[in-house]
């Protein structure tokens, strides 16, 4: 059984012994429709009018956090461990095999964004999971070797490291000016106006000043809010899904590789930081969608948004390389 493991010089996780099973449906894709008996069963989804799917949810046949398991934290010396408890959903977008992005209708973002939004509700009701991931690789250089568009739920009880980093500047910027981080982006940005994609009375959208991608895109709600899955506003979402519809249709001229990245907020109420003072996340974060396109040069580098998962051990490997005759 796979594990997470605390690195003691960063402090980040690490998924150590994960093992994948081969499927047994070669040539055939299994999130088409008819092929629905080559996948678990499902877990949510929404129907046309004729009973047809048109979104689903189910559980990664390859998980790579499971829900049946308990915790136990443990350690071994100075070395910090647990197991790899949480949930591994995938999101099958549509019935279309071929259908990117970029050929989406309204009705399908809207449909999306909502199943996002209901699954992460959902897994927060289990306090086991620190953080709910939402995140979208299209592409082989984004690491998806399946072309059927799908994107992937991870819950895990860890938080990611970029979304740790992200926690604690922008407490840390909050605790300095008592504003929201993102909020004075959003205020730089707009006044400067060098770095705004596009912009409506909800949202903007940029490439950061530091951006880690070319063409790297933010979407950021222009009013203040710290979980992307509380917005129930139907005019709102109606922008968001115009906004991230125009950007990707621009996206996708540029590049065919790309993953998006929801973040939101933790579950948890304060992140653990080393000063005594008590701030909740609610105000000091800000959700917003990362669009990370990729290319040769960056696939090589690893995404901060995401746990490494290794599929060998550092015990298997030690053994391994000892053994080979030099």
């Amino acid at each position: 059984m796979a594990e997470l493991r605390r690195d003691v010089v960063t402090g980040n996780w690490v998924v150590v012994g994960y093992k994948t099973v081969k499927s047994d449906s070669v040539g055939l894709c299994p999130f088409c429709p008819e092929n629905e008996h080559l996948t678990p069963k499902v877990i949510r989804e929404y129907k046309d009018t004729e009973g047809s799917w048109l979104i689903r949810c189910f559980p990664a046949i390859n998980p790579i956090f499971v829900i049946e398991a308990d915790l136990k934290k443990r350690g071994e010396g100075i070395y910090d461990k647990m197991n790899n408890v949480g949930a591994h959903e995938v999101i099958i977008e549509n019935r279309s095999h071929t259908k990117t992005m970029s050929d989406y209708t309204d009705r399908d973002y809207m449909l999306l964004l909502e199943m996002y939004q209901e699954r992460i509700r959902d897994l927060k009701k289990d306090k086991r999971f620190k953080y709910i991931q939402v995140f979208k690789n299209h592409g082989e250089l984004a690491g998806s070797y399946i072309l059927h568009p799908h994107s992937h739920v991870l819950a895990t009880p860890a938080l990611p490291q970029r979304i740790e980093l992200e926690l604690t500047q922008s407490k840390t910027h909050y605790m300095q000016k008592e504003r929201c981080l993102f909020c004075d982006i959003i205020s730089q940005e707009t006044k400067q106006n060098k770095r705004v994609v596009s912009i409506n009375s909800s949202f903007i959208s940029i490439c950061p000043f530091a951006s880690r991608f070319p063409f790297e895109v933010w979407i950021l709600p222009r009013f203040h809010d710290s979980s992307f899955e509380d917005l129930y506003d139907e005019g709102t979402k109606q922008e968001l899904v115009s906004m991230f519809s125009d950007i990707m249709k621009r996206i996708e001229k540029l590049t065919n590789a790309y993953t998006i990245v929801i973040h939101s907020s933790p579950n948890i109420v304060e992140i653990d930081t080393q000063d005594e003072e008590y701030l909740p996340v609610t105000e000091h974060f800000h959700w917003h969608i990362e669009i990370l396109p990729r290319d040769f040069r960056t696939s090589k580098y690893k995404r901060e948004d995401e746990f490494y998962v290794v599929s060998t051990t550092p015990e298997e490997a030690a053994r391994a390389l000892k053994e080979e005759k030099v």
